[in-house]
């Protein structure tokens, strides 16, 4: 077979059941779902390029829930990163009024009024 064989991963007892609730939920956030097949899998011997291949994802991301489940255990498995990330928030901005404005309101170009098509 191809692929790179896993580094043995054990999962703790008390975890087994929550991990394979979590494989079968249709209701809990994907991450979760999909980490929680991840460590399923790798603990049962599968190689990482196969599981890649089933998740449809990244071999780096099997690697990165593996190492995520040996250092910080189910807690930081399941927790959403995002949230800590340091910068500025994502925000959306609206499109520039002209191509000489920076950003703001659509139409907003010019002097008055915004036009409109239908105003005559």
């Amino acid at each position: 077979m191809r692929g790179r064989r896993p580094d043995p991963l054990s999962i703790r007892p008390h975890d087994h059941p929550i991990l394979f609730h979590l494989a079968h939920s249709q209701s809990s956030p994907w991450f979760q779902v999909q980490r929680a097949r991840i460590v399923l899998a790798i603990a049962d011997g599968q190689r990482t390029e196969a599981i890649a291949v089933q998740m449809q994802c990244d071999e780096a991301t099997v690697w990165r829930a593996c190492q995520r489940y040996r250092s910080d255990g189910l807690a930081g498995l399941l927790a959403d990163r995002r949230a800590k990330r340091s910068g500025r928030p994502v925000s959306i901005s609206p499109p520039p009024a002209c191509p000489n404005h920076r950003v703001g309101m659509l139409g907003a170009c010019g002097p008055g009024i915004a036009h409109h098509s239908l105003v005559s």
